[in-house]
């Protein structure tokens, strides 16, 4: 089996050590790597062993460009990841293994904190809960693509959505299973993943990926937030959400959360153990709230 890894990166040098772990596989398949350059104007660093192909392509966004890489893949099988990740040396080995039942379409991997700052931790903290909050779906359209795999065929068939430049990972795992492709969680595949460090950075990031999910359902009806589960404890979320019904109050509700955020990241980082560790809970879900709303009020007017 052939494997045909698919990187895309606009300028990002984080993607040099990217290469050179995807470089250092052991007991690899026979593979190619495809790095799709998303109107790049930096060259990336590859390693003299590594057989990679540079594919400079108009700046169109990750999703565009990993179809474009998808689309000129040798391989029977594709590895999706991303610049800011590090392979450990069996990444590869292990993802073709899952791939001998012929009955297996997708496989998510999963992903670690590459470092072990409190920062780093926290940031792993939140991700591993959001994670987890797929359980009780079975996994089953959970997608993340900075550690994905799937037989190309069905990519083929099925290509990542570009309706939007950013954000479309869920989407995709609901495509996938609305087209009845069979997506197994395995948690044991994992790869590390380069958390931002700072929180002004991770806020930011928490706030576009609340932006992205209200965007993405406004453009194709997608709910990538999920209902309020009826036995599950209320969530402050939840009563936000159902106080703010028009466009003004979700502008005014999401001014107010950035503030709040703000506040909650300051506490976060002075604060010790579990005090420090809600707090930045707390921080993290102000932040992407803010992101969801400020772009529901754009939708629904103010």
């Amino acid at each position: 089996m052939k494997v045909s890894v698919i990187v895309p990166v606009r300028d990002d040098p984080r993607v040099d050590d990217l290469l050179a772990s995807v470089a250092a596989q052991q007991n690899a398949p026979p593979f190619e790597v495809l790095v799709a350059l998303d109107g790049a104007r930096r060259e990336p660093r590859v390693p003299a062993s590594l057989p990679a192909k540079l594919l400079r392509l108009p700046p169109k966004g990750p999703y565009p460009a990993r179809n474009a890489a998808i689309r000129e893949a040798t391989g029977d099988l594709l590895l999706l990841t991303d610049s800011d990740c590090l392979c450990p040396p069996d990444w590869m080995a292990t993802a073709v293994r899952f791939f001998e039942e012929e009955g297996i379409e997708a496989v998510q991997g999963a992903s670690r904190a590459s470092e072990n700052s409190r920062l780093a931790r926290l940031v792993q903290q939140e991700y591993d809960r959001y994670v987890e909050s797929h359980a009780r779906d079975g996994y089953r359209h959970f997608c993340n693509t900075r550690n994905f795999a799937i037989r190309t065929r069905i990519a083929r068939e099925h290509p990542l959505p570009e309706d939007l430049p950013r954000g479309g990972d869920g989407v995709y795992g609901r495509l996938l299973e609305k087209a009845a492709v069979g997506l197994r969680y395995e948690p044991g595949w994992w790869i590390a993943h380069r958390h931002p460090t700072s929180r002004w950075d991770e806020g930011r990031r928490a706030f576009a990926q609340g932006r992205d999910g209200a965007l993405w359902h406004r453009a194709i009806g997608t709910d990538l937030f999920g209902a309020p589960v009826p036995e599950a404890p209320a969530r402050p979320r939840d009563w936000l959400l159902s106080c703010a019904n028009g466009g003004f109050s979700r502008r005014l509700l999401a001014a107010a959360l950035v503030p709040t955020a703000t506040l909650l990241a300051a506490l976060s980082a002075v604060l010790p153990g579990r005090a420090g560790a809600a707090a930045f809970s707390r921080f993290h879900r102000a932040a992407h709230l803010a992101g969801r709303l400020s772009a529901e009020a754009r939708s629904t007017g103010a």
